[in-house]
């Protein structure tokens, strides 16, 4: 849906059917007139009590597929905080902490303006910093160095500046009894990272000489 309507401007009356029609596409179906695209057509166009018919949900579909030229799955931050880790070195512990810092930026407006390897990089930056409470890491020699070769972000303009935007977020999000990822990573099979108090967050200078350094972490 997010990547459909960043590239078409769609009037509110027609979110239904694009909502639909992101689920037909979803499915790995375009809309096309076999008879499971028909079915699936069919079941959500009677979802919508209405407002639309099977043949719009098939159109939609197939204008979604055109829009978006059938690249319907985008990498998102998981996909590059998996690669990363598999560069710096990952433990259960510190994969579980960088997965909650993620979702905490997901739900967070300001993180739209940093592209998703900025993110997981920046969560993978963040996850190595929690030692002394307990969060394991791997050893890895030059881990900053293969980070930064491996994730194509600028240090001085993306990465650092989220880095520190995503510190001064768990410094204020944490413990939120309002929040549902502050109570999901709690559990102690995700080794209740949200109950560990977060670091004292550092500027974006801090970050950019942090990471620019040799020096094993």
């Amino acid at each position: 849906v997010d990547a459909y309507l960043a590239m078409r401007q769609v009037q509110r009356n027609e979110l239904q059917l694009t909502g639909v029609a992101c689920t037909l596409a979803a499915a790995g179906l375009d809309g096309s007139s076999s008879a499971e695209d028909q079915e699936l057509a069919t079941w959500l166009a009677f979802v919508t009590d209405g407002a639309c018919t099977a043949e719009e949900v098939r159109d939609a579909a197939r204008e979604m597929h055109k829009v978006l030229g059938f690249k319907l799955h985008q990498p998102t931050a998981y996909t590059f905080l998996r690669r990363y880790l598999r560069r710096t070195g990952w433990t259960e512990e510190s994969f579980s902490l960088a997965n909650y810092l993620i979702e905490l930026a997901a739900i967070d407006a300001s993180f739209l303006d940093f592209r998703p390897q900025a993110v997981a990089a920046a969560a993978a930056v963040l996850s190595r910093q929690y030692v002394p409470q307990g969060i394991s890491v791997r050893h890895m020699p030059r881990w900053k160095t293969k980070l930064l070769r491996c994730a194509h972000v600028d240090l001085h303009s993306e990465l650092a500046p989220c880095i520190a935007a995503m510190a001064r977020l768990h410094a204020a999000q944490h413990r939120s009894a309002n929040m549902f990822v502050n109570k999901k990573y709690e559990w102690a099979r995700l080794h209740a990272v949200a109950k560990i108090p977060p670091n004292p967050p550092s500027d974006v200078k801090y970050f950019v000489q942090y990471l620019r350094s040799d020096a094993i972490a």
